[in-house]
């Protein structure tokens, strides 16, 4: 019983590293920088660098958790991932194609939908991370949040003033 299980184990490894192989091949095959990290220790990955840069991340880590593969962002290509995971539809990307190509049309397809799909998620990060950043630095003008009128450059503290004394 106990092969058995290990030899279990060790087929759904296998196939994770060649699925996440495939997924490499396909990703440099879209110009994209990928670093291999299939054969260190127990969860296999690929590290897929952005491309464009603008994040506080330098990539995604790519990895099979159960029968599908996601994605998540990772600081370098060897640190930890944090934060959401997404998924990563091959299979599901291949079938919506093929209803109405080829086999050999719709995998041509579906490389070009993989490098779309993770362009896509890394400049809409950096969008997101520069609106984020510029909400940051709005704030920094005034620390405790209050709103501050804008008066166009007239004083009115000289007339609030001179009005006091004035009546003084």
């Amino acid at each position: 019983m106990a092969s058995t299980f290990h030899d279990f184990v060790d087929k759904k490894s296998r196939e994770a590293k060649k699925q996440l192989g495939t997924v490499e091949k396909v990703l440099k095959q879209g110009g994209m920088n990928v670093s291999n990290f299939l054969e260190t220790g127990d969860d296999p990955y690929i590290f897929l660098r952005n491309p464009q840069g603008g994040t506080s991340f330098g990539g995604v880590r790519i990895y099979k958790i159960g029968s599908n593969m996601a994605y998540r962002v990772q600081k370098e290509d060897k640190t930890h991932p944090y934060g959401k995971a997404y998924l990563l539809d091959v299979e599901g990307m291949f079938e919506d194609l093929i209803s109405d190509q080829t086999e050999q049309q719709a995998g041509e397809e579906v490389i070009k939908a993989i490098a779309e799909e993770l362009r896509k998620f890394f400049s809409q990060s950096a969008d997101a991370e520069k609106e984020i950043r510029q909400g940051e630095f709005d704030q920094k003008s005034d620390p405790m949040g209050r709103v501050t009128i804008n008066t166009h450059g007239s004083d009115y503290s000289n007339t609030v003033n001179s009005n006091y004394n004035s009546k003084t």
